[in-house]
């Protein structure tokens, strides 16, 4: 193989000899005396030292993407600090835990070996080292803390973490597109005869995509070393966010992800995941004889009330203050309040609320309005508590360089979101070929948000403005006058071109400018527009990508750098253009005819296609009536993010708890 490689080189240098001898010589109108020999062999040779330097250039990036265990060691670092912003959110900014139990709930066959009868959250990375093989699936009623503790895994891991250990990577489990990979892995119409191999790509092709567009600076050949490796272990988070129903079928969407995770092999043995369900829909799955095989189920119980008690003197300023709401608790252990607080979630939210103080120092509200007689059920503690929760957290959160937003205008908003998230997970409505997302805020995905319809032709409008701006600019600045057919011609190419990409599911792009300020990020970006602008340098160099320092991708960032992009490339096509056209004689009407049709289309093309150009098209969409959202989207899901109400998960936000989302969705608690 490596004897090879001198003999290549030597044949693209006399290939590029040739062709330059032809040029030289072959052309005709070129005089001989029009070629300076001793230059065009400097400018081979300068040809071919280029080459070489981008041949080494290539192999030295590769060699560092091939380095699995140093890309390991990054984005386990990166992994790290993203999570613990995601815990330190769901806990509502407080490092405090409850201490919850869980129980293993053994299946009826094929259990992990060494499961502990019961375990706690302080404890859950030694039960978990004692599985063989290390396959946990953690489930509990909803608010019961399984992300929590599925994070305290996950966290611990990290800092436990070995150099030949794998990373563990939460990846939202209703993002999973799984529209073909039950075919692929079980057959068109039963679960049995499950292929090993196909289930190894399917996880392996979705894992890879979401390191690739969740972390800036990974590329697709280093993500799949790391899976082929065997350093990443999947933390699935939400088997039950997946189907709409509480009692899931066979023919649902979890059971189709069960199939394909029970044939997800390494080697002979299973694969270690780590794998969160609500109780009931797993039970259900259970009932139709599919379970998560050769794992361990632990379920998570309720908060008792000494529990409950123990953790609100832990994380009170004053105790004292508490007092009626710790003798209910000890009075009254099933009242609709006890049964209310026996979640982490409701119970964290409880005490965010009525520990919040003014700028003088006097608390907001009184632990005793808790056991008033008007909060005489469950769902009457619950409702009390996320209104006060909405309102304390518009009220200290302002909103960075404006006037702070109205608590109407964030539970409306939000409203709206939650609303559309609801939706999606309950007709598991798909465009464009893509599964819409019942739980992931995804900045420039949530063009659907405005209907399937509205966006697209917003989009294309804009394209049409841009087109025609162009096309009368170009005739006017080189006084061209066409023909009414010429124009139309032209109008219907680029309409025809347009719709390709408007009705199609726009992807960002990662040309990003601000890495350009590095010699590496200079080389990247040069590397880019070479692999954009000569499509053969893709099929030589598949997925190369130089690699960096690995952090979690800012969304708003991501529609900043595709729109920013797309308009300096295709005003750069443009630029290129009109140079030309000053070389091109007046009289020559056909080649000015293609120039400024080349003036009018570039900058189009450089965001005919552009997710960002589709999120203004959401934003103009969105402006007025029962979808309003606030122009600038992307700062109120950071804003709502650092208030609490919505939590990090790579690119996507979510709401802090499927509670809130659904309280929200109801039409009745946006007023």
């Amino acid at each position: 193989m490596n004897s090879r490689k001198p003999t290549g080189w030597l044949w693209a240098f006399v290939c590029a000899a040739s062709v330059g001898t032809v040029v030289a010589w072959g052309v005709p109108g070129l005089k001989r005396g029009d070629v300076d020999p001793v230059s065009a062999a400097i400018g081979l040779m300068g040809l071919g030292g280029a080459g070489w330097s981008l041949w080494m250039s290539w192999r030295g990036l590769r060699h560092q993407e091939s380095d699995a265990v140093a890309m390991a060691a990054r984005l386990a670092q990166a992994v790290l600090r993203a999570e613990t912003d995601a815990r330190t959110q769901l806990l509502g900014g407080d490092g405090t835990t409850i201490d919850v139990r869980f129980d293993f709930r053994p299946a009826s066959a094929r259990n992990a070996a060494g499961a502990a009868v019961e375990g706690r959250l302080s404890e859950v990375v030694d039960y978990y080292r004692q599985l063989r093989p290390g396959r946990l699936v953690i489930t509990g009623a909803p608010g019961a803390g399984k992300t929590v503790l599925a994070l305290e895994l996950l966290l611990a891991l990290l800092e436990e973490r070995r150099p030949e250990d794998p990373v563990p990577v939460r990846l939202p489990l209703a993002s999973w597109d799984l529209l073909s990979a039950s075919h692929l892995v079980t057959g068109p119409s039963t679960g049995a005869g499950q292929d090993p191999g196909a289930a190894v790509q399917v996880v392996r092709a979705w894992v890879c995509r979401h390191l690739v567009d969740t972390y800036q600076g990974i590329s697709p050949t280093g993500a799949a070393a790391l899976m082929d490796a065997g350093l990443i272990l999947p933390v699935l988070d939400g088997l039950d966010e997946m189907d709409a129903e509480d009692t899931p079928g066979y023919g649902s969407r979890a059971r189709q992800a069960l199939d394909v995770l029970n044939a997800f092999q390494r080697g002979r043995a299973k694969a270690n995941l780590v794998l969160t369900c609500r109780s009931g829909q797993y039970q259900a799955l259970e009932a139709l004889e599919v379970w998560a095989q050769d794992s361990a189920r632990v379920e998570i119980g309720r908060i008792s009330p000494a529990q409950a008690r123990l953790f609100i003197q832990q994380r009170v300023g004053s105790p004292a203050r508490w007092q009626g709401v710790l003798d209910t608790l000890d009075r009254a252990p099933s009242s609709p309040l006890a049964r209310a607080l026996s979640t982490p979630w409701l119970l964290t939210v409880a005490v965010t609320v009525y520990e919040q103080r003014d700028l003088a120092g006097a608390y907001l509200h009184s632990p005793r309005d808790l056991i008033h007689p008007e909060l005489g059920s469950d769902q009457a503690v619950r409702d009390h508590l996320l209104k006060l929760f909405l309102l304390d957290a518009t009220a200290r959160h302002r909103a960075p360089r404006s006037d702070p937003y109205t608590s109407d205008q964030v539970r409306a908003w939000l409203g709206v979101l939650a609303a559309y998230l609801n939706t999606n997970a309950a007709t598991g409505r798909t465009v464009a070929g893509r599964v819409l997302s019942g739980t992931d805020l995804v900045l420039h995905e949530l063009w659907p948000v405005a209907g399937s319809r509205r966006p697209r032709v917003v989009h294309l409008a804009l394209l049409a403005g841009v087109f025609l701006g162009g096309a009368a600019l170009g005739m006017w600045g080189f006084g061209i006058e066409l023909s009414g057919g010429a124009v139309l011609t032209m109008t219907v190419a680029h309409s025809a071109l347009a719709l390709t990409y408007v009705y199609a599911w726009p992807v960002p792009s990662r040309f990003d400018l601000g890495r350009l300020r590095t010699p590496q990020g200079r080389r990247t970006a040069a590397f880019r527009l070479a692999d954009t602008l000569m499509p053969t340098l893709t099929w030589w160099f598949p997925g190369w990508r130089a690699e960096g320092t690995l952090r979690v991708v800012d969304p708003r960032a991501l529609v900043r750098i595709n729109l920013t992009s797309g308009l300096v490339v295709g005003l750069g096509a443009g630029l290129v253009f009109v140079l030309g056209a000053t070389e091109v004689a007046a009289g020559n009407a056909p080649t000015m005819v293609g120039i400024v049709y080349g003036i009018m289309l570039a900058p189009a093309a450089g965001i005919v296609g552009s997710a960002g150009m589709r999120y203004i098209a959401l934003l103009l969409c969105t402006r007025f009536g029962p979808r309003a959202l606030p122009w600038r989207l992307g700062r109120f899901l950071k804003w709502a993010t650092n208030a609490g109400l919505l939590r990090g998960a790579g690119i996507a936000h979510q709401f802090r708890h499927r509670e809130l989302q659904d309280w929200l969705a109801d039409p009745a608690n946006r007023t």
